[in-house]
């Protein structure tokens, strides 16, 4: 022990005797190298100092003296499909549905947070293979509790259901209608506003836009931009209007509205054209119940048309737990009107209008981190032409989600 005292005592003389090498290396790290002590007592040092590594949602690292966290995630939604095709084969298939590794954090003491997410299996290449991509990646300034400004790759603000995370669905899928409407992620920079303890945000966004080549890890190819406004209300009780279903049990019943609105211009086949896109939804929650709902309307001006296409949507969701914070049955109905068909994005392509039913139990072992769900979910696409028959989809999905 007298001899440990004594290297101690040299090295730290030695460390502020020379402050380049004091700056290079800390003293733990020091001791380390002479042997002095090994690293296990170094971390256990560096954590008596107040750094903290704890699980808190995910792997979290806390260095109180700097005002700095860390903390690291993972996802894996692994899943089973069978497909009952109208016009063509069956499938069968074992899939990754999303594999992601996720960063975040704060700086400063929060003044700033970051967030960085990669996903493995992201997108398909020319031969359809998943290849990994970047999702989103962003940092945003907390100038006060209420206020944000963040500038990255992030959500544009239009459907709730798609900026709701991937792994606090109430299906294994987003529904056919926000399918249809959502701007996806691109680059841009918004700000953000959350008052009255949390039930009120208002948001504010300008992004590169959906002229050809541009997009989700994309840059812009013109000086046209879409924004987008959005805003929130919890007019009852208390509620978070991003996870669906009401794993909570919400107690007294809760009522949430949102609304979004975009505006930008793309080009297609050489024409200019001006994308108008309207964005509603009501939530509520009570005592394991749930309702979800949310409308979308779209306006296209086409130059040199003087026509408008007008497309519309809406999904109507409702869950409800038979068995509290573990069993939980659901149901939902979509429907997309295609404007005749002139709307030719996903399932409108060739489609008058477009109908969707899902029916699933989800299974919860540790809440939104570990859970199973089963879905049974049928597609119509009723055609333009009105001599073609009705074409049917149905698919089974069993699809067993982590975030941890």
């Amino acid at each position: 022990m007298a001899f440990k005292s004594l290297v101690l005592g040299a090295t730290l003389a030695t460390s502020l005797a020379i402050p380049a090498l004091g700056h290079a290396k800390s003293l733990e790290d020091l001791l380390v190298e002479k042997g002095v002590i090994t690293r296990a007592e170094a971390s256990s040092n560096t954590a008596a100092a107040g750094a903290k590594i704890l699980y808190k949602g995910g792997t979290r690292f806390e260095f109180p003296d700097s005002g700095f966290t860390s903390q690291f995630n993972t996802q894996i939604q692994s899943r089973y499909v069978y497909t009952d095709n109208d016009k063509k084969d069956d499938t069968s298939s074992f899939e990754m549905r999303r594999v992601r590794l996720i960063v975040s954090g704060t700086a400063l003491h929060n003044e700033f947070n970051y967030f960085l997410q990669a996903d493995f299996v992201g997108t398909k290449n020319e031969d359809g293979a998943r290849v990994p991509d970047v999702r989103d990646a962003y940092i945003q300034w907390n100038p006060s509790e209420s206020v944000g400004l963040r500038m990255g790759q992030f959500k544009v603000f239009v459907s709730r259901q798609e900026s709701n995370s991937s792994s606090k669905l109430q299906f294994a899928d987003r529904s056919v209608a926000s399918n249809l409407f959502e701007l996806g992620r691109q680059g841009g920079l918004s700000g953000r506003y959350t008052g009255m303890d949390g039930n009120l945000f208002l948001g504010a966004g300008i992004w590169n836009g959906e002229s050809d080549g541009e997009g989700r890890n994309k840059p812009g190819t013109d000086t046209r931009h879409t924004g987008a406004v959005t805003a929130r209300y919890t007019a009852i009780g208390k509620m978070d209007a991003m996870e669906e279903g009401d794993l909570s049990h919400t107690e007294s019943a809760a009522l949430n509205f949102g609304f979004a609105f975009a505006y930008g211009q793309t080009n297609e086949g050489g024409d200019k054209i001006d994308k108008h896109t309207v964005d509603a939804d009501v939530n509520l929650k009570y005592q394991g119940a749930s309702v979800h709902s949310e409308f979308f309307y779209r306006k296209l001006d086409a130059d040199g048309s003087s026509e408008s296409v007008e497309p519309l949507a809406f999904y109507l969701q409702g869950g409800y737990f038979v068995v509290p914070e573990k069993v939980e049955l659901a149901a939902r109905y979509g429907f997309a009107d295609c404007d005749d068909g002139a709307y030719g994005e996903l399932n409108c392509s060739g489609n008058d209008k477009v109908q969707q039913v899902t029916a699933g139990v989800n299974y919860f072992f540790w809440k939104h981190s570990l859970k199973a769900q089963l879905n049974w979910d049928w597609i119509r696409g009723e055609p333009v032409d009105e001599s073609a028959e009705d074409v049917d989809t149905n698919r089974i999905i069993f699809q067993v989600s982590s975030l941890f």
